[in-house]
C-alpha cells in the first residue's frame, strides 16, 4: 500500500516538475525579450554620466514581418551585462534620447528607469 502512494506521489512530482519547466521555456522564448539577440547595430547613445550605453539594433523579421528595433543597455561599469529594455516591431529606425542618468526616451517611448523598466510592443498601450 505504501509502495502505490509513494509511486503516486513521485509520478505526481515528476508531472509538475515537467510541466513546469515547459512553461518557464515558453515564458522565456515566446514573451520575454531576454532570448532575443540584436542583429545590426544601428546607433549608441551613452548616458549623461556615461554610465551606462543604449545600443540600437535592427532585427530583420524575414519573410513574415519587417523589420524590428531592439534597445539594449550595457554598463560601463560590467562588460558582461546586458539588458533588453525596447522591443518594437515593424520599424527600421530608431532614436534615443536620454532625460536624465536614468530615464531614456527610445522613438518616443518613455523608459522612466533603465534598470527595472522596459517597452515590449506586445505588452505596452502607450
Amino acid at each position: 500500500m505504501k509502495s502505490k502512494t509513494k509511486n503516486k506521489i513521485a509520478i505526481s512530482a515528476v508531472s509538475i516538475a515537467i510541466v513546469a519547466a515547459a512553461l518557464i521555456c515558453i515564458y522565456h522564448f515566446f514573451f520575454s525579450t531576454a532570448a532575443i539577440k540584436g542583429e545590426k547595430l544601428m546607433d549608441e547613445y551613452p548616458s549623461p554620466n556615461s554610465a551606462y550605453t543604449v545600443e540600437i539594433y535592427q532585427n530583420d523579421g524575414g519573410a513574415t514581418t519587417g523589420y524590428a528595433v531592439l534597445g539594449v543597455l550595457r554598463k560601463k561599469s560590467d562588460s558582461s551585462y546586458a539588458r533588453n529594455i525596447y522591443w518594437e516591431n515593424n520599424t527600421d529606425s530608431a532614436e534615443a534620447q536620454w532625460l536624465d542618468d536614468d530615464t531614456v526616451i527610445i522613438n518616443g517611448r518613455k523608459i522612466p528607469n533603465v534598470l527595472k523598466d522596459k517597452y515590449d510592443f506586445r505588452y505596452s498601450k502607450n
